[in-house]
């Protein structure tokens, strides 16, 4: 059975091997995310009232102390206090960003080289189908009249079929990097939220 496969597979021509690379690409990156955004834990971000109260008296060690959670908003929470305990107030704003920056560049790895596999695979796919579709004309020119209709029909599907593999591997690529990116600007937006949040109580000094 799945000999068969291979076998219908590959009669699409040499461009079926990058077509079907790009679907093991793009499998690979899919997993890799999918477990990434969930080892990320991805909520959380807000302002707990103890920590506010906290920090906004001035008090980082207890603000810290207050930060409950493994999430990815008390991470980075904890990381720009942190940075403040070491640097002083003023450093808040460098803190913040640099834990932000982080989580975010952990989140987008992977997603251009995504969105390339998705954008490829149906050109390939259509390269091969193109190849095909000249190999099918030059069999007319070639037996002129007495070309086999059957023999002309399956040399097309045989072209078409990369077409076929092309889309099959960019349409879901498409679709997971499409909810991967929409989740990272979800992310960037309650950072920004947050970013505010605490810079509102940031002691002056």
């Amino acid at each position: 059975m799945s000999q068969t496969i291979l076998d219908t597979l590959f009669r699409g021509g040499v461009l079926m091997v990058p077509i079907i690379f790009c679907s093991v690409v793009g499998i690979a990156i899919i997993l890799d995310r999918a477990i990434c955004f969930r080892r990320l834990k991805l909520r959380d971000f807000s302002l707990p009232p103890s920590v506010r109260d906290a920090f906004e008296s001035g008090n980082v060690d207890a603000a810290l102390a207050n930060l409950r959670g493994d999430t990815a908003g008390p991470a980075v929470l904890r990381e720009a206090l942190d940075h403040v305990r070491k640097n002083g107030p003023r450093s808040l704003s460098n803190g913040f960003a640099l834990a932000a920056d982080t989580l975010v560049h952990r989140m987008e790895r992977h997603l251009r080289a995504l969105e390339t596999v998705a954008s490829v695979s149906p050109l390939l796919g259509l390269l091969g189908t193109v190849f095909g579709m000249i190999r099918a004309f030059m069999a007319i020119e070639v037996h002129g009249a007495s070309v086999n209709a059957t023999v002309l029909a399956g040399g097309i599907w045989e072209a078409l079929l990369t077409t076929a593999a092309g889309l099959s591997v960019a349409i879901p690529c498409m679709l997971f990097h499409g909810a991967f990116q929409g989740k990272l600007e979800w992310v960037e937006s309650q950072l920004e939220t947050l970013a505010r949040e605490i810079g509102d109580v940031a002691p002056e000094r």
